[in-house]
């Protein structure tokens, strides 16, 4: 009776063993599909969150910038708030029209799948999937505003040190520009 008990307890033992091994997921293999697969749906994370459009408003503005050079000489003077917001409006349009959604979250997910494994895919997915990854990428724009602002005031603190050392670093560089700064005196 006592090996009898003894195989009973070995095989309940084994079949609990192999039923708690059947149910761990087998490890993700870094595959391109499962980068795909993985880098697809954190992009989908990321576009749910508003990531298309944050990408959409700030190239807006970075174009309507980049503009607003032409714009002050073709109309001879500066444009007004209306006109300035008039050409964020036109810009985020055509980039609208020129990239998708689709296309962009083709665009991410392959940048991600390039750089990630499948594993880090699935761990940063996770991780953006709870509330707090979700507020995280919410606030991108809010953030990167917020650093910009914060390192504007250490470079402006620090304005005329780092004019000096790039006006240094440039004429070391660069000879003949000295040599035209002397010659225009």
């Amino acid at each position: 009776m006592t090996r009898q008990l003894s195989v009973l307890i070995f095989a309940t033992a084994m079949a609990m063993l192999v039923m708690a091994c059947a149910q761990q997921p087998a490890p993700l293999a870094d595959s391109p599909e499962a980068r795909a697969e993985q880098a697809g749906a954190l992009a989908d994370l990321e576009a749910a969150a508003g990531g298309y459009g944050l990408m959409l408003d700030e190239g807006a503005e970075l174009a309507a910038s980049a503009t607003a050079q032409a714009l002050v000489l073709e109309l001879g003077r500066e444009p007004n708030d209306e006109e300035v917001a008039a050409v964020e409006a036109i810009m985020r349009s055509a980039l609208a029209a020129a990239l998708t959604e689709k296309e962009w979250r083709q665009a991410v997910s392959g940048v991600y799948a390039e750089h990630l494994t499948a594993v880090e895919l699935a761990e940063a997915r996770a991780f953006y999937s709870s509330p707090t990854g979700q507020k995280l990428i919410g606030l991108g724009k809010v953030i990167d505003d917020g650093a910009v602002a914060a390192l504007g005031s250490v470079l402006d603190a620090h304005e005329q040190m780092l004019a000096e050392t790039i006006d240094g670093s440039l004429a070391e560089r660069f000879p003949e520009l000295v040599e035209e700064e002397s010659d225009d005196r």
